[in-house]
C-alpha cells in the first residue's frame, strides 16, 4: 500500500473531523503546534491527529466540559 500524500492526509482529517463532529479549526490548531512547537514535519502531525482520533483521545477530550468536569 502506497504512503498517503500530505494533500490525501488533509482530506482524511477533514472528513473524519466531520465523522466525529469536530471543528476542523480545533484540530488544525493542534497540528501546527505540532508543527511548529515540536517540530514535527506536517505528514507526522497529520497521520498523529488521525491516531487522536482513531484510538479514542479526541472522543475523550470532547467528553470533559471547560469546568474539567465529564460532560
Amino acid at each position: 500500500m502506497a504512503e498517503k500524500t500530505i494533500e490525501e492526509l488533509r482530506t482524511e482529517l477533514k472528513e473524519t473531523c466531520e465523522k466525529y463532529d469536530t471543528r476542523f479549526s480545533g484540530i488544525e490548531y493542534l497540528v501546527n503546534y505540532y508543527i511548529n512547537s515540536l517540530k514535527w514535519t506536517e505528514k507526522e502531525a497529520l497521520e498523529y491527529a488521525l491516531k487522536l482520533f482513531h484510538n479514542g483521545t479526541i472522543t475523550q477530550i470532547k467528553l470533559i466540559g471547560k469546568d474539567g468536569k465529564e460532560l
